[in-house]
């Protein structure tokens, strides 16, 4: 019954060593501090306390995360380097577009049923309106009242085009009184025939010590018309309009730090899983070196006239699917020996590789004569020119937390700091030869672990099992009734 009892604890041996062995396998999976696989070096071109780099997009190419969380600065010993990565500045541009009006003087009343009779005719010729002053209209008597009389004004704002800006308010001119307050109210019409109401306000116009102050502006709702109608209120205390201009506000953002161009040829088709099985009849595929943010993309043709309605469709790695991400027509017109290119098609996306799939009812896109051109708003990079130079750039790691600093907790005073930065530069990216190894070493065993851990556990199960069978056999043999256990000397002897 010993050798029972040596076997069990000798399994339990086992199984207890087998699961010290499956937390050394498991162990070396997770290090303290994560491995960079590429280095550039940082050429300072202009030095300061602060430097900025403009990021290339060979550093998103040499990146694991697609955040740049794993950049980290150095410097010659190897010493972490504070920095902080800043993104695309843009700043709102407000522009004023001013546009001639013409102006009609309106009766001095309305008419009994209360509309005002036009002082304009307007003539319909094909899909455009003309104006033309309408006949003479008297006061009783037959004397026509002047237009400082008029109760209200006629306001042809003219044709705007499907790209002209739409007015936002009337700025009106006039020749006196120095002093008045005139209430109004506006209706407007696309054709003088349906007329509905608009804003309501006042004009004013004061005398100061520092120099005349007025209020000149009607504003127009967004849903205005061609006509405008500005009736007074009480026509006695009205100016004397002489003039009156459309204003629209255009307001655009303004790249500081415009985006990079970027234009690339096909590559070949891609083997892999996710694209074979859906391979696009006449789609081109584009690799765009690393996982890059666009915000705009776009097809450019060689030569001749070519339309090309396609679906856009990106992936950040091989191994992904595809996704679309924009549909367009892009297109290439030689007209009158002039040629019109389509514009690019804004997106917002962050993608490695681009499919440009064709509409099926459209001719496949030709390899040799077509080209993606994209806009990419790169990161800039700034460091603290701290330590001893040079300085370099590493990259290449999925484990590495985040490296960079708050442009705020890094550089004091941001906005006024900028125009004192330095300039930088990145070299050529070179592979660390023993992260390589190490990683190589790595992906070696992570193939092999599971393999590891599975045979282990199992040997330590059948320990396990084992020890617990040798157990519940001890423990049955001594409850056997009127069996008494047996005994045995050292040497081998007999039971007494």
């Amino acid at each position: 019954m010993r050798r029972f009892d040596r076997w069990g604890a000798g399994s339990g041996r086992l199984a207890i060593a087998a699961l010290g062995f499956c937390i050394t396998v498991i162990g070396p999976a997770t290090a303290a501090e994560p491995a960079f696989r590429y280095s550039a070096p940082i050429a300072v071109g202009a030095p300061a306390p602060f430097v900025q780099i403009a990021l290339p997009p060979s550093a998103y190419a040499h990146v694991q995360q697609p955040d740049l969380r794993d950049l980290r600065v150095v410097d010659a010993r190897g010493e972490r380097v504070p920095y902080s990565l800043l993104g695309a500045r843009s700043e709102e541009q407000t522009t004023e577009q001013v546009r001639p009006t013409t102006l009609y003087p309106l009766p001095p009343r309305p008419a009994a049923n209360g509309s005002w009779p036009s002082p304009v005719e307007v003539v319909v010729e094909g899909d455009r309106i003309r104006v033309r002053k309408g006949p003479a209209r008297s006061e009783p008597g037959g004397v026509r009242p002047p237009a400082v009389r008029s109760g209200g004004w006629l306001i042809d704002l003219g044709e705007r085009a499907a790209t002209d800006p739409v007015p936002q308010w009337l700025r009106l001119e006039w020749s006196g009184p120095a002093e008045f307050t005139a209430g109004y109210r506006v209706e407007t019409s696309p054709d003088l025939r349906a007329w509905r109401p608009g804003s309501a306000g006042q004009l004013m116009a004061l005398t100061s010590a520092t120099g005349p102050l007025t209020q000149p502006r009607i504003a127009l709702t967004d849903n205005s018309g061609r006509f405008v109608r500005v009736i007074w209120l009480d026509p006695a205390n009205a100016p004397a309009i002489t003039a009156a201009q459309a204003v629209s506000i255009d307001r655009r953002a303004i790249d500081l730090d415009p985006p990079i161009a970027i234009a690339l040829t096909p590559t070949a088709v891609p083997t892999d899983a996710a694209t074979v099985p859906e391979q696009a009849r006449g789609a081109l595929y584009f690799d765009l070196g690393g996982a890059l943010p666009l915000t705009s993309v776009e097809l450019r043709f060689a030569a001749g006239t070519r339309v090309a309605p396609v679906r856009l469709q990106g992936r950040s790695a091989a191994d992904r699917p595809w996704r679309d991400f924009a549909q367009g027509v892009f297109y290439r017109l030689e007209r009158d020996g002039a040629v019109i290119e389509s514009p690019a098609l804004p997106v917002h996306e962050t993608t490695r590789f681009v499919r440009a799939v064709p509409d099926e009812r459209a001719a496949p896109l030709d390899a040799a004569t077509t080209r993606l051109a994209v806009q990419a708003p790169l990161a800039r990079l700034v460091f603290a020119t701290q330590g001893q130079a040079p300085y370099r750039l590493l990259a290449g790691s999925k484990d590495a937390p985040a490296g960079a600093l708050p442009a705020s907790t890094l550089v004091p005073k941001l906005d006024d700091e900028r125009l004192r930065f330095g300039r930088a530069e990145i070299g050529a990216w070179t592979e660390v030869a023993a992260v390589a190894r190490q990683i190589e070493a790595e992906q070696r065993e992570a193939k092999w672990r599971p393999l590891l851990l599975w045979s282990v556990l199992l040997v330590g199960v059948i320990g396990l099992a084992v020890m617990v069978w040798s157990l519940q056999r001890g423990t049955a043999a001594k409850a056997k009734p009127g069996t008494a256990p047996l005994q045995a000397d050292a040497a081998g002897s007999a039971p007494r």
